[in-house]
């Protein structure tokens, strides 16, 4: 086992929102936990679930006495991938939170190279990206053409030069979510441009876009009508919540607001 000097003083926490992820959960698990003992010393696992006591919570609690540094938490009702992320950061102690989605299609491993990346480059974000010259993707060409127009769309109404807001793996130092979340509204599909949204707008601009590798899978069809009404009937409600955003910025400019605590 090969730990870095550098990161015995240095305390992370990574951060779990989970719904309905089926029994797959325990070995996503196993492989996060895996992953972060070989590098890092003093860490932190925190799984929300998003959904109450359901069946992936039970599983997922199943694994509490084989790895002690995990910590699992739920809060009754189903209330979006954004509030599961604010409630776990809520719980957290790190210095550095990583939030990564359950189902882990971006491997754990990408953990330490997002971490190398922030201290080797003194960045306040290290965000996954697709759209990253060095990212290995396999993603459908309909949904490559609507990020690129709604990746448009963000960089003129919001002022913020990212390719990629979407991506299951982020890192932030605590700083930055102590001074953002507490102005982020949307709980679901537009969390993370929201959250990136305010950093940016709050003066946090140190943010680095990393390679990835995907292979999307979850919800393609062989079917290319299907594909395109589903993604459609997920993006919709993203734009939705995008336009709330652009407005928020804009018009109410409720982002200089003073907020005192995380909800």
């Amino acid at each position: 086992m090969f730990i870095y000097e550098s990161y015995k003083s240095r305390s992370i926490s990574v951060i779990v929102p989970f719904y309905k992820e089926g029994e797959q959960i325990k070995k996503n698990i196993k492989i996060l936990e895996d992953e972060l003992k070989q590098h890092f010393l003093n860490y932190e696992v925190i799984a929300v679930s998003d959904g109450g006591k359901n069946e992936t919570y039970q599983w997922i609690l199943e694994l509490k006495n084989i790895y002690p540094r995990l910590r699992v938490y739920e809060y009754g009702k189903n209330k979006g991938k954004g509030f599961a992320l604010k409630y776990g950061f809520e719980k957290s102690k790190g210095d550095y939170i990583f939030f990564i989605d359950a189902d882990m299609e971006i491997h754990p491993k990408e953990i330490k190279t997002f971490f190398d990346l922030m201290n080797k480059h003194d960045m306040d974000i290290i965000i996954g990206s697709k759209r990253h010259p060095q990212s290995e993707i396999n993603y459908p060409f309909i949904r490559r053409f609507l990020s690129r127009i709604y990746q448009f769309i963000i960089k003129i109404f919001l002022d913020l030069n990212i390719k990629d807001t979407q991506v299951g793996l982020k890192l932030f130092k605590r700083q930055v979510l102590t001074d953002c979340l507490p102005r982020v509204l949307v709980k679901k599909y537009a969390f993370d441009l929201e959250l990136l949204t305010v950093a940016n707008h709050l003066g946090y601009k140190k943010i680095l876009e990393a390679p990835i590798k995907l292979d999307f899978k979850k919800n393609i069809t062989s079917n290319p009508i299907k594909d395109l009404i589903h993604t459609f009937r997920v993006g919709w409600p993203l734009l939705v919540d995008t336009l709330a955003i652009i407005y928020r910025l804009k018009v109410l400019k409720y982002y200089d607001k003073v907020q005192y605590k995380v909800q």
